[in-house]
């Protein structure tokens, strides 16, 4: 074996391509996603077990701990009678999802170990989610252009779906990993003359968000657009781009909206939508029978408001949402596409404020700390990427896929674990 071969099956290069992979697995599926969760668990498991076993415990991971035995005890009690449910563990997807929840948990503390002990390789991340956001967008691009996107798959409707296929997500994919783009030429702005790093910066924001614009995606692209926001006011160095990147982006939007149809119709389409369940919400809910709703978000929201009443302290455990609201709301969807309303409706108001406890914590470390000592992280360039990125993805009002399911439950933990990590490493300095 040669020195090249050595360095590469180092194993600090094999979890940092593993790591690296996510956002490729973001885009092949929820079983590649889960496949390479479950080989970042077992080489950090085999390589760093030490470090793992001797990581030590804050009191918001013992909060973390506590939530996951939690769920799994809500969805336990909520199970029949536990002889029949062990028996029957395959049929039971209440007991079955809550207790496969617990991988989301091991994972935490094996990003949190690859972060505190300077393992995981942040530069060689974000080179892989720019890579994925750039090929991403061009693809939607092309999908636009000639009706197919580079792998086949045909635009349906209003929606663009790139190389997501059937899958409709691929606005909030863009949305999710394309900072960590931006924020790698932050990471390089020393290395690369200036000029020309504006000339990237502003050609890729243009692309990227033609992209996410053309997704038909519409809260992905508010919350694209909320993330930018967010950046202005919590990165103090570039504050003063703020009035040309207005301008900036005020041009593009209009000229987009008045020449692409397809645009133009979504939003329209998506202000109709707001309209629509602001006058529902505000009606009295006395006749749930004789209920129309406007759209199918508002009966969504609707649904998660009636089936949270059903058990409203303990929730009905994971999955629950999909069998009680079919006894309220007819045709009901599998969640109410909002992580609160979804959060209550299966782990109960107990289960609402262990989450609150630890979103506000993280929040608390990311960025309102920062505003208080801006000398917490040294690593300043790393961590605001994934403290907006969890802000936007906490977001209250925004609607959502499920809390629960494989791609948002580990994009939420390793988001929180990589901050938490961070912070840790900087007090251990």
């Amino acid at each position: 074996m040669n020195l090249v071969e050595i360095r590469i099956l180092n194993p600090k290069n094999i979890l940092n391509v593993l790591l690296s992979i996510l956002p490729i697995s973001f885009i092949a599926g929820n079983l590649i996603i889960n496949l390479n969760l479950l080989l970042i668990v077992l080489f950090t498991s085999i390589f760093y077990g030490r470090d793992l076993i001797s990581l030590k415990l804050l009191l918001i991971d013992k909060i973390i701990i506590f939530l996951f035995f939690f769920t799994f005890f809500v969805g336990l009690t909520n199970s029949f009678n536990l002889y029949e449910n062990i028996l029957n563990f395959e049929e039971n997807i209440i007991l079955k999802k809550s207790l496969f929840f617990f991988k989301y948990l091991i994972f935490y503390f094996c990003v949190r170990t690859l972060v505190e002990n300077n393992i995981f390789n942040f530069k060689f991340f974000f080179i892989s989610c720019s890579c994925c956001v750039i090929f991403v967008s061009l693809d939607l691009i092309y999908q636009l252009i000639f009706g197919k996107d580079i792998f086949g798959f045909e635009r349906k409707d209003h929606k663009l779906s790139g190389p997501f296929g059937d899958e409709q997500i691929v606005g909030g994919y863009l949305q999710r990993f394309s900072f960590f783009l931006f924020f790698l030429f932050f990471v390089l702005d020393k290395k690369i003359e200036k000029k020309f790093l504006y000339f990237v910066l502003i050609s890729l924001f243009l692309v990227i968000s033609f992209a996410v614009l053309i997704s038909g995606n519409r809260m992905p692209f508010v919350m694209y657009l909320l993330s930018w926001f967010f950046l202005f006011l919590l990165e103090k160095r570039i504050r003063k781009y703020f009035l040309p990147f207005l301008i900036l982006s005020l041009t593009f939007v209009i000229l987009i909206f008045l020449n692409v149809d397809q645009v133009r119709n979504n939003v329209t389409h998506f202000y109709s939508m707001l309209h629509q369940m602001v006058n529902f919400f505000l009606q009295s809910f006395e006749n749930n029978a004789n209920l129309n709703f406007p759209n199918a978000y508002t009966k969504e929201l609707y649904s998660g408001l009636v089936t949270w009443k059903i058990n409203p302290v303990f929730g009905g455990g994971i999955e629950s949402f999909n069998i009680n609201c079919s006894k309220l709301v007819k045709t009901c969807a599998t969640h109410p596409h909002n992580y609160y309303l979804e959060i209550l409706s299966e782990i109960g108001l107990l289960g609402m404020l262990i989450v609150s406890i630890v979103f506000l914590y993280v929040l608390y470390i990311a960025i309102f700390k920062k505003f208080i000592d801006e000398s917490l992280f040294q690593n300043n360039n790393y961590i605001s990427p994934f403290a907006i990125m969890f802000l936007i993805e906490i977001f209250p009002i925004k609607f959502s896929g499920s809390f629960f399911t494989t791609g948002n439950s580990t994009y939420i933990f390793f988001i929180i674990a990589v901050i938490l990590g961070l912070y840790r490493k900087q007090q251990l300095n």
